[in-house]
């Protein structure tokens, strides 16, 4: 099942952000993850290791001493698709005729890799958990690994309610693996998720270049679109527009073209945004996309009904923002923009690309958007 979370985390006084920013979150492994990395090469949780290494080899804690549990969890990717260099390694070290050409098969044929590597998601542990035979040292698959990298997301509050408190909204990744290999669970969100009350988090503060951020003037009108956890950086800037109509500020038009699942599982402020709608701060315009006996609704299919209001407003120099999936939703809302251009103004295709690309270079269409799990 999927869950979306709130999740609040406070800052030490020094640091700042603004409305749109992203957080950058070092997550861990899961002690289950690790787990089983110990159980393959036999290795107890609180050995302590050091390791003196290469260039290349950077990225993890060399010349000084660390627990291989300390080490596994918050240095390495465990769950990334094995790639071509460590198939070519696991077969080397595999001395079972039979399992070391399987795995040089899965070199050799870039059909297979795809298949059966890439689209399943089958990691170097996986493959080592399937090959016994393989007689990898546990040095060798260190090196072999990447480093363990940032996670970004969307800041969903305003430091304009709490400088030093920032949010979070989080889609957690559990879902039957691609593999085959029980369950998936995506690494930071899963990481989050289990965080308690008083935990601490590495991380830090980042401004997307795209320019992801509310208008100086706060009369400029705002059309928001942001499905799922896409809803996140909206949530900050209704908050700031929510106190600049405290300090007197005279609010342009805002409009949020929302959509989840279902309203009883993943509208996770549903009774905040109707307040925010009841004082005048923002239009909220909801779909769900899983509601029984009903056919799915997505952002898309309000922006066709509002089509020509959106065009009108975006004349009046109205700033669009589309936060969350990038390979389907993003490209999709283009389309549904573009098509009310060119119906309104009978305007031809090349005309309404070159309207988008003018709005995009004057940092009035912004994106923040992701693709994949």
């Amino acid at each position: 099942l999927r869950s979306t979370r709130h999740i609040e985390l406070e800052l030490p006084d020094s640091k700042t952000y603004k409305e749109g920013d992203h957080i950058g979150i070092l997550p861990k492994n899961s002690q289950e993850l690790v787990q089983r990395v110990l159980n393959r090469f036999d290795l107890q949780p609180q050995a302590v290791i050091k390791m003196n290494g290469s260039p290349h080899m950077a990225h993890l804690p060399l010349d000084r001493p660390i627990r291989v549990m300390e080490l596994l969890s918050s240095y390495v990717e465990l769950q990334d698709s094995a790639s071509r260099l460590q198939l070519r390694e696991l077969a080397s070290y595999t001395v079972c005729p039979p399992h070391k050409k399987e795995l040089e098969l899965l070199i050799s044929s870039d059909e297979m890799y795809k298949e059966q590597v890439l689209r399943k998601r089958v990691a170097m542990l996986d493959l080592l958990e399937d090959y016994p035979a393989c007689e990898m040292p546990f040095e060798r698959f260190l090196e072999l690994l990447p480093s363990l990298k940032p996670r970004y997301y969307s800041i969903s509050s305003s430091p304009k309610v709490k400088a030093n408190r920032v949010s979070m909204t989080v889609g957690v990744v559990k879902a039957s693996a691609w593999s085959g290999r029980g369950e998936y669970k995506g690494v930071a969100s899963n990481y989050l998720a289990g965080l308690r009350q008083g935990d601490t988090v590495a991380c830090f503060i980042r401004t997307p270049q795209s320019g992801f951020q509310l208008p100086d003037d706060s009369q400029t009108p705002l059309i928001m679109v942001g499905p799922g956890t896409g809803i996140a950086p909206f949530r900050g800037f209704i908050q700031a527009r929510s106190v600049l109509k405290k300090e007197g500020s005279a609010l342009g038009e805002a409009h949020l073209y929302f959509g989840c699942r279902r309203p009883d599982h993943d509208d996770l402020y549903k009774e905040e945004l109707d307040q925010a709608e009841k004082a005048g701060l923002v239009t909220v315009h909801r779909c769900y996309s899983r509601m029984e006996d009903e056919p799915k609704v997505y952002v898309q299919h309000l922006l066709n009904q509002d089509a020509q209001k959106l065009i009108s407003l975006i004349e009046k120099g109205a700033h669009v923002y589309i936060c969350g999936d990038g390979a389907q939703m993003a490209p999709e809302v283009e389309n549904t923009l573009r098509a009310a251009y060119e119906a309104g103004k009978g305007a031809s295709q090349e005309a309404s690309a070159e309207w988008l690309k003018k709005l995009q270079d004057q940092k009035r269409y912004v994106k923040d958007v992701w693709t994949g799990m």
